[in-house]
């Protein structure tokens, strides 16, 4: 019922009123095209004007429609005839359609000449346009003659030119910077939501990111996202996405088109994404393009900046836990340019010179015997680009990634001892044949934990622009995620005594090692080719193929023992090794978005994908479809189905990223994730608002979740041996509006979803349905941004949810051993406490000569510091005696206790701009 309820919702929203058109109906067979401009002219009221030695040799019709609008009457009479119709004031001008020529070209900054991604290119005299690629190419097919192309794009100045074509042509396109940081409306605005044929898309540029409010001084790319309808807040702090109703490993990260699996660091609170390195960003969770595939829920394309072509250009900053550096310019002026970001936190050049002083002062207070503590983390991202300019037509690109999270803890407790001990040579105590021996003892006794885990990616790809309808993009690609755990324990002593009477000595050394590893990791290696083929305006296709070759490491358990005393011995154990796996996964797909008209477009496309592992073949044909159609310029309804699979899961023992969550893939014995989504939506223009409606309805098939009692470090067992695969449900409805007005823009956006479990086998919850970890009923997201002058802005965040849901014992017995157990009678049977927040940021800016700035930011997360529950356990409170008058012996109770992870946290940083 409750599904029921969401499209009733759409229904209602949907009430706006639409413009009024005349509308046709024409029955006519095999008879003169006259008969038909006759009936139009009836209906409408319009007159026909055109040349008779026009419809001359013009063939008989047969047309048959019923109540469709003038245009659409028109379209369907002369769309594919080499006659075009122009309506002005009460006339219908008939015309020779003029032959056609392609004007193709590259859409650039003009200081910087880097390419602008999704840049909208439109012909003001034909009324066609192309939007560019995401190497800033495009390709446009216009009556040859008299052009005026008017490029335009986010945050820079549009202009029109005028042109006159006769034969296919190249022109090239340099855009300026705009002084104004407000967005110029500009009309043939491609990517308007209105426009567009994907349903849930959302784009971001690097100055979007950068605004919203920061967490701990710190932009990040994730947490922009998580202020989108449809995407789950996680836990406070958390830097992964659950994007209706799935999991964290259902996204696909795509960085310069190479996939990266491991995505935060510091436990989930940073993603890895440098905001600095970021140039602009494509989010799907509703229709995915056919070009994509692999993951369930959504994909996160990130395409990083490509390096300045004429100057040298770049950032520094520094904040509470950590400092970024970018740079970018030219390696050869015109031909060459980098780009290259390093972020790094400074907590264990902070904790380090700590340590050292209260090892120092325990020392000085006792050299014989005192502890030694180190203590270190440290993460850093290094994103670097080379950008090299074969011709106008033809690039190479080579991408690198590299980072990595880095925990140490080493304690050591180092003793000396030194005595005269007395010794009675009888056995017993008689003072007479006392014998005072000379004692020393030297021991170092050491503990360590060493945790490492991290991503290293490459890309080299080659674009080329084959001819002036054809763009092709060649490229080969290498990523590593590893991740070991080193825990070691390590005693070294040595003794001697003397007799002083005898001088007889006697000495030794003692050692112990002792040292558990656990490691796992996953290496691709591949390549991929893309097409972009313009065959007209009407049709944009895309093609290409992909293979990786995936080497998955699972686990492994080792414990390395020495242990020496006279003689020697030496253990090294395998306890636990998953086979490391090698798996082919190959990809074909084709995808073509179709105009029909002006008012309806299509993406319609398939998903090919094969996976072979461990000799079985899973293959799959996964359907793509999306529409729109126009009710008017400023109104859209839109439509879209999708089925995909997904060939590896994330294990986590816990909501918490950490560097034992173990990648893994299907096997033979683990079938392949899988679902289908539907979802439809109208987007429209209201009184400057930008507003949409989208619902969706997903199921998906074999979902991967650990069996009740089983974890990740559990035990030895395979890990296919304790997970389980059953059924997700999730449906839900997502408002949104958008604005700018001023100096001021910003959204709201209200989530309604419901997100389900099952496992039929029984393995969990005994089969029943129950909630998902963050089936989050209603959710809302609110982000103002406003400038007040060239000097100061403010931006605002709040965010509304209802509570994650967590399993907890209801009940507390006694067995009949006497031990207190605890009874669970489901899982997530306990829904914490609803989650809001309200962040601010404010930045100062600090205009200098020759174009340098300062900014300072200051920040505060959680302002008001609402408690928002980041664990909730099982706990014991006491109340006080009513039999008593002093309330004493207090009585216990059994209760929950909710631990919040960040009350509230200010912070600055401070950026130079050169």
């Amino acid at each position: 019922m409750k599904r029921y309820t969401i499209f009733l919702l759409l229904i209602i929203w949907l009430k706006t009123p639409l413009f009024a058109q005349q509308r046709i109906t024409l029955d006519v067979q095999n008879q003169p095209v006259t008969e038909a401009l006759r009936q139009i002219e009836k209906q409408s009221g319009y007159t026909f004007s055109y040349s008779p030695s026009l419809l001359k040799d013009f063939p008989k019709v047969t047309i048959r429609i019923t109540d469709e609008p003038l245009e659409e009457a028109l379209q369907a009479l002369f769309g594919k005839t080499n006659i075009r119709f122009v309506i002005q004031g009460k006339y219908i001008i008939l015309k020779k359609r003029p032959k056609e020529v392609t004007v193709s070209g590259f859409i650039y900054d003009r200081e910087s000449h880097e390419s602008l991604i999704a840049a909208n290119i439109y012909d003001m005299v034909s009324g066609q346009g192309a939007v560019s690629n995401n190497f800033g190419f495009y390709s446009l097919s216009v009556p040859s003659g008299e052009i005026e192309l008017r490029p335009s794009y986010v945050g820079y100045t549009s202009e029109s030119y005028p042109f006159t074509v006769t034969k296919d042509t190249a022109i090239h396109f340099f855009l300026q910077p705009s002084p104004l940081l407000k967005e110029v409306v500009v009309d043939g605005n491609l990517k308007n939501p209105v426009q567009h044929v994907e349903t849930g898309k959302i784009s971001l540029n690097s100055a979007t990111l950068k605004a919203i409010p920061a967490f701990m001084g710190e932009s990040d790319v994730i947490k922009a996202l998580q202020q989108m309808p449809g995407v789950a807040v996680g836990t406070d702090g958390m830097a992964g996405l659950y994007v209706r109703g799935g999991n964290a490993d259902e996204n696909l990260y795509l960085v310069d088109g190479n996939p990266l699996y491991h995505v935060h660091h510091l436990l989930g609170l940073f993603s890895t994404f440098n905001p600095e390195a970021v140039k602009t960003m494509d989010f799907y969770k509703g229709s995915f393009p056919a070009r994509y595939g692999g993951r369930l829920s959504s994909v996160v394309d990130v395409r990083m900046n490509d390096g300045d072509m004429k100057k040298l250009s770049g950032t520094s900053s520094i904040g509470i836990i950590s400092s970024h550096l970018n740079l970018q310019g030219p390696i050869i002026k015109d031909k060459t340019s980098f780009s290259f970001s390093l972020r790094r936190t400074y907590l264990d050049l902070l904790a380090r010179p700590a340590m050292y002083f209260i090892n120092r002062k325990n020392k000085r207070e006792n050299q014989d015997n005192y502890d030694k503590v180190d203590f270190a983390y440290y993460f850093y991202d290094l994103n670097a680009k080379i950008n090299y300019k074969f011709s106008d037509k033809s690039r190479i690109y080579l991408s690198l990634y590299d980072g990595k999270d880095k925990i140490f803890f080493n304690s050591s407790e180092i003793s000396k001892y030194y005595n005269y001990n007395p010794v009675y040579a009888s056995g017993v105590n008689d003072p007479d044949n006392d014998i005072q021996y000379e004692y020393h003892r030297n021991s170092d006794e050491t503990s360590k934990i060493d945790i490492g885990w991290g991503t290293r990616m490459a890309s080299l790809y080659w674009a080329y622009a084959v001819n002036n309808k054809l763009f092709s993009n060649a490229t080969l690609v290498y990523s590593r995620y590893r991740s070991d755990i080193s825990l070691s324990y390590e005693n070294k002593a040595s003794y001697s005594s003397k007799n002083p009477e005898t001088q007889e000595e006697e000495s030794g050394n003692t050692y112990q090692f002792f040292k558990p590893v656990y490691r796992s990791g996953i290496k691709d290696m591949g390549y991929r080719l893309d097409f972009d083929y313009a065959y007209n305006n009407n049709h944009l296709i895309r093609f290409g193929t992909a293979l990786l070759q995936h080497n998955f490491r699972p686990e492994e358990s080792r414990i390395f023992q020495i242990e020496e005393n006279g003689e020697r011995s030496r253990n090294d154990t395998i306890t636990y090794a998953d086979d490391r796996v090698r798996v082919q996964e190959l990809s074909l797909y084709a995808e073509d978005e179709m105009d029909f008209g002006k008012r309806l477009k299509v993406n319609a496309g398939v998903h090919l994908s094969g996976f072979f592992v461990q000799g079985k073949s899973y293959l799959s044909a996964q359907p793509r479809l999306s529409a729109r159609y126009l009710l008017s310029e400023d109104l859209s309804l839109k439509a879209s189905y999708g089925r995909i699979n997904q060939y590896v899961h994330l294990l986590q023992s816990s909501y918490i990223s950490s560097p034992n969550d173990l990648w893994v893939p299907i096997t033979k014995n683990v079938k392949p994730l899988s679902s289908y989504q539907f979802s439809a939506g109208v987007y429209g223009k209201y009184r400057g608002f930008d507003l949409s409606a989208e619902t969706y309805y997903k199921r998906s098939t074999n979902q991967v979740e650990y069996k009740d009692g089983a974890s990740l470090l559990a035990s030895n067992t395979n890990w296919e041996d304790r997970i389980a695969q059953g059924i997700g449900t999730s449906y839900g409805l997502e408002l949104m509006a958008k604005r700018s007005f001023g100096n001021t823009s910003g959204w709201v956006g209200y989530t309604l979803s419901w997100t389900k479990r099952q496992f039929p086998n029984g393995e969990i919850n005994q089969g029943k349905v129950y909630p998902a970890k963050y089936d989050n009923r209603h959710k809302i997201n609110t982000v103002l941004l406003h400038q007040f002058n060239r000097k100061f802005d403010l931006n605002i965040s709040w965010i509304y949810a209802t509570g994650n849901w967590t399993t907890l014992p209801i009940e507390e017995y006694i067995d009949m051993d006497g031990s207190k157990k605890q009874y669970v009678h489901q899982r997530n049977n306990y829904k914490m406490p609803n989650y809001q927040r309200l962040d601010l940021s404010f930045n100062y800016y600090r205009h200098k000569k020759n174009g340098r700035m300062g900014i300072w930011n200051f920040s505060i997360y959680n302002v008001y510091v609402h408690h928002n529950s980041f664990l909730v356990l099982p706990a014991e409170n006491f109340a006080h005696n009513p039999d008593t008058a002093d309330g004493s012996p207090q009585k216990s109770y059994p209760a929950y206790q909710s631990y919040c992870m960040f009350p509230i946290i200010p912070s600055f940083s401070y950026t130079y701009k050169f």
